[in-house]
């Protein structure tokens, strides 16, 4: 006859989530919500604009000095043409201006969005994270380009255009990305030094 009476060894607790990390996913939450929704307007708003240039031939929008202007009626004295000024073709080249101008703005939205979803989930120090950033900062260095860009064609199409279409702006961009992207590297190296402690034994 057997006196072995076998014992059910304690479940070791769950590990608790520290507090900042806790912190971090919380408030990651909200920037990736606020960042959906700034992906949705300047995604839907350009679409609206280009729309507009395209077929639009009433007295709400007009082109001049900076280029389109909203909410301001033609006015030759102020230098504010009415866009049926334009052949098809020119205002065809501003469409694909306005989307010029707004592509690396959705490109940085979306991969700030997509970032903030990764810290919701818990991952900080990953590849991931840092291809996520890398992104952002190439969106930045778009953002410096597309001025230049946008200006040549619509230039190329006959088109007046603003002869200040370079400024300050695209500089600190340009610098941003380029502080991304070394960032980026860091954390990277970061979380290969986390994963070499947590394998360390």
């Amino acid at each position: 006859m057997s006196n072995i009476t076998s014992l059910e060894l304690p479940s070791a607790p769950a590990a608790q989530e520290p507090p900042r990390r806790r912190a971090i996913r919380r408030r990651s939450r909200g920037w990736a919500l606020v960042f959906s929704v700034a992906l949705a307007l300047s995604v839907a708003l350009p679409v609206l604009l280009g729309a507009a240039v395209l077929f639009y031939d009433g007295p709400l929008l007009s082109f001049g000095s900076g280029g389109i202007w909203i909410g301001r009626a033609p006015d030759e004295v102020a230098g504010l043409l009415p866009l049926t000024a334009f052949s098809s073709s020119q205002r065809q080249a501003g469409t694909v201006a306005v989307a010029l101008l707004a592509m690396p703005a959705i490109f940085v939205l979306f991969h700030l969005r997509q970032l903030f979803r990764l810290y919701a989930a818990g991952s900080v120090f990953t590849r991931a994270n840092a291809r996520r950033l890398k992104a952002v900062a190439l969106g930045l260095a778009l953002y410096a380009f597309a001025p230049f860009l946008a200006n040549r064609l619509v230039m190329y199409a006959g088109v007046t255009s603003d002869p200040a279409w370079f400024h300050f702006d695209e500089i600190m961009a340009l610098l941003l990305g380029a502080l991304l992207f070394v960032i980026a590297d860091v954390m990277e190296l970061g979380g290969e030094i986390e994963l070499d402690r947590d394998g360390f034994v």
